[in-house]
Order: structure tokens, then C-alpha cells, then sequence
């Protein structure tokens, strides 16, 4: 396959596998160059990279048991006195069996503890535009917005699409401008944001100037108000 994939969840999957380091070879090379040249498989590269660096921030060092270490050593040279420069080798040997450990972990985590959509809402424009909204959740990880644009989402001229929720009782709360023709957005919910949408039965889309709403609230025409609904 010399173009880059638009199954959105092969191309998740190889991105997890790219950064991790688990995509070896020819695969990793021909992975490379889809990432230079296909926004979808950048974007997913990128949040990856974020999600993973996040989580090995909350990874605390576990200092090994004496045993360990010799074990090690002498392994490596079991009949040679120990010397500086072997030290410094060996607690980088180490170190990196420490570094594939954790990231075996997390690659575990991801296969087998799969993040579940919480909450869903499909736009649908006259024209044939679409988008498919979810909220991802995982245990002890803040929420995931997560919204994919159909083909004809197109981007209005002079201007943005921003999406909202609703709060009942509350005023609206941006959850950011939409992606347009198949691209992806993909990003973790604000306090407020996650505060909002569990106060929220429906989403609304508000036509704003480029970039979103320079105030916080919609500026221009509500276009769009769709329901939001709980995943079964």
C-alpha cells in the first residue's frame, strides 16, 4: 500500500503501534512517509504522542531489589571485577528494560482496557454534511472529545463552524470549531467542558468567524441543534 489508509481505526491502530516502537522495518518507514503526507495519520500520531507522554508522567520509578542488580552484572560479566564505565552500562541496560516494561504496560492498557464512548450525537446538514460526535471515557483519565467530518463537511466561506453544549440551566459551552472533509478532531475535555456536557441533552452548532468565537459564546447563527445521547 504505497497511499496512506482512511479506515480511521486502522490508522489509529498503526499510530499507537508507531509511537510505541512496536512498528518495525518497512512498515515503519512506509508509516513515516504516510504521516508526512496524510493529515488524518499526523493528527492521530500527535495525539498518541500526547496520551502516551501524559501517562508516563504518572509512572512511578520502582527502585528493584538488590538481587536484581547483581543478577544482572553478572550476566553481563560474571567473572570481571566491576568497573565504572561497567556500571554506567549496566544501569543503562537497565534502564531500558525498565522503559520497555512500561510501555508493554501501556500498550496493555490500550489493547485490553479500551476506552468505552459515553456519549454520542450525530450533525447532519441538507447538503449531506455530516459529523459523528462522541465523548470517550476511561478509567482515572480525563474525558476525550472525539469528532470525525463526513466528506462534504466543507468549510463555510469566511467562516467556522463552532460547536456548543448546552447546559440546561447554563449558558452554552464551546467545545471547540469542527474539523471539516474527513479530518478528525481529538482532544481531552476541560473541567468545565466535562462539567457542561453532564448537564447537557443536546449539542448545537453556531456559524462564528474563523478560528471560533472571539467571546465564549455564539456570535452568529445557531445552524445546527442536535440531541446528545447517552451510549448504550
Amino acid at each position: 500500500m504505497n497511499t496512506a489508509p482512511t479506515n480511521p481505526e486502522l490508522i489509529d491502530r498503526l499510530a499507537a503501534e508507531y509511537v510505541l516502537g512496536t512498528l518495525r522495518g518497512a512498515a515503519r518507514r512506509r508509516f513515516e512517509r504516510w504521516r508526512a503526507t496524510s493529515t488524518p495519520v499526523d493528527q492521530r500520531c500527535g495525539f498518541w504522542e500526547e496520551r502516551l507522554t501524559a501517562l508516563l508522567r504518572d509512572v512511578k520509578p520502582v527502585r528493584p531489589p538488590a538481587h536484581v542488580w547483581r543478577g544482572i552484572r553478572e550476566r553481563i560479566a560474571p567473572s570481571t571485577p566491576t568497573t565504572r564505565r561497567s556500571v554506567i552500562r549496566n544501569l543503562a541496560l537497565a534502564a531500558s528494560v525498565l522503559l520497555v516494561v512500561v510501555l508493554a504496560a501501556l500498550w496493555y492498557r490500550r489493547e485490553f482496557v479500551p476506552e468505552r464512548a459515553t456519549e454520542v450525537a450525530t450533525i447532519t446538514a441538507p447538503t449531506g454534511a455530516i459529523w459523528q460526535v462522541e465523548v470517550f471515557a476511561r478509567a482515572g483519565q480525563p474525558p476525550r472529545l472525539s469528532v470525525r467530518a463526513g466528506a462534504r463537511a466543507v468549510r463555510p466561506a469566511g467562516h467556522d463552524y463552532e460547536l456548543w453544549a448546552l447546559p440546561q440551566g447554563g449558558k452554552p459551552v464551546s467545545l471547540g470549531v469542527l474539523p471539516y472533509q474527513e479530518a478528525m478532531l481529538h482532544r481531552q475535555l476541560s473541567t468545565p467542558e466535562q462539567g457542561a456536557l453532564s448537564r447537557s441533552t443536546q449539542l448545537a452548532v453556531s456559524l462564528e468567524p474563523p478560528g471560533g468565537s472571539p467571546t465564549g459564546q455564539p456570535t452568529g447563527a445557531i445552524v445546527f441543534i442536535v440531541p446528545l445521547q447517552r451510549a448504550g
